[in-house]
């Protein structure tokens, strides 16, 4: 697997015991995907609504894709059972854009 200069720092799974270290990654993602670092796929709401007043579900779920390389990530979280977390989901895409910024 080739390496990826944006999303490497992010293969590391995580869990996250409480819902202030769910809530800082969550706002750290959003600034990645405003920065064009991370592309915002499917999910239950958008990222900012997990800081309206109110939980928007039991169960939450955010896709993203990084937007050099392709490969996907999932934020979620599920309220009900008490656990949340951040992962790799699917492989890197689009090799050759990303051997080109490695050639160059």
């Amino acid at each position: 697997m080739a390496s990826c200069p944006q999303c490497d720092g992010f293969m590391e799974s995580q869990s996250f015991g409480k819902a202030r270290e769910y809530l800082e990654f969550a706002r750290e993602l959003i600034g990645l995907v405003q920065e064009g670092t991370f592309v915002l796929g499917q999910g239950t709401c958008t990222l900012e609504d997990l800081f309206n007043p109110e939980w928007p579900g039991d169960l939450v779920e955010h896709n993203l894709e990084c937007s050099l390389c392709g490969r996907s990530f999932q934020l979620f979280a599920d309220t009900y059972r008490g656990h949340a977390g951040w992962g790799v989901s699917g492989p890197q895409t689009r090799l050759a854009a990303l051997e080109s910024t490695t050639s160059s």
